[in-house]
């Protein structure tokens, strides 16, 4: 028997979810979520009774509501965004993670195209409209990898912009909170077909292959993408 299709979670649930991942960890969520939807509200009944019309005061009360219900839902999402990038700040393969989460334009890879085990730095690479972008991970740590991956670029696919972004909170470093923006002000080099030949080349050629020791899992020398989204 086929499979039923699996039910989407209701977005309430969606609410309690982000929530509960988030109080523990913020002890500014709940007061905020009740000051300011209360601020919005009061502010539109002030505006309703000042009008002096009883017509206006229901509609102003009635906007208030709705408004507030936004900015509460806004509150959440933004305290439940910092939350999130603050647990997952410093650990190995979380950029890729934020990256893939830009849904036109870029295209980035699961795996690193390169890995130091030793140093614990990391390279991903992504094809996008700006050209390549490498994600490296690992600080100084990742210098020589960029440098190897860059050369290898050049050779592969000349005249195509590369782009490193260093991932993280030290000085020169870009924190995940802003790793989407950075990917995206780079300006538009690469049309849709050349970001498919680029890859595609690219791809054919492969990158570095992990320096796993025979009769071990190569699956246990790579970052957890589940657990880097959360799942």
């Amino acid at each position: 028997m086929a499979k039923e299709p699996q039910k989407k979670p209701r977005w309430y649930k969606l609410v309690a979810q982000a929530y509960k991942a988030t109080a523990p960890d913020d002890k500014w969520l709940l007061p905020l979520m009740i000051l300011i939807p209360v601020g919005v509200i009061g502010l539109s009944v002030l505006v309703g009774l000042l009008a002096g019309s009883t017509i206006v005061l229901v509609y102003a009360i009635l906007f208030g509501v709705l408004a507030a219900a936004l900015a509460a839902m806004y509150t959440l999402t933004r305290r439940f965004e910092k939350n999130a990038f603050q647990r997952m700040e410093g650990q190995m393969g979380a950029s890729v993670s934020i990256a893939q989460s830009i849904r036109r334009g870029w295209k980035f890879d699961d795996d690193p195209v390169s890995i130091d085990p030793r140093g614990k730095s990391l390279v991903f690479q992504g094809i996008g409209k700006g050209g390549v972008v490498l994600l490296a991970e690992g600080g100084n740590a990742a210098n020589k990898q960029v440098t190897a991956v860059k050369r290898r670029i050049s050779k592969l696919v000349p005249g195509v912009p590369v782009h490193t972004i260093y991932v993280g909170t030290g000085e020169g470093q870009v924190p995940l909170k802003n790793l989407t923006k950075a990917i995206r002000k780079h300006k538009k080099a690469l049309t849709k077909d050349q970001r498919e030949q680029v890859g595609a080349r690219l791809r054919a050629i492969g990158g570095q292959k992990l320096p796993v020791p025979k009769g071990v899992d190569p699956m246990r020398a790579r970052p957890d993408r589940k657990a880097m989204r959360g799942r």
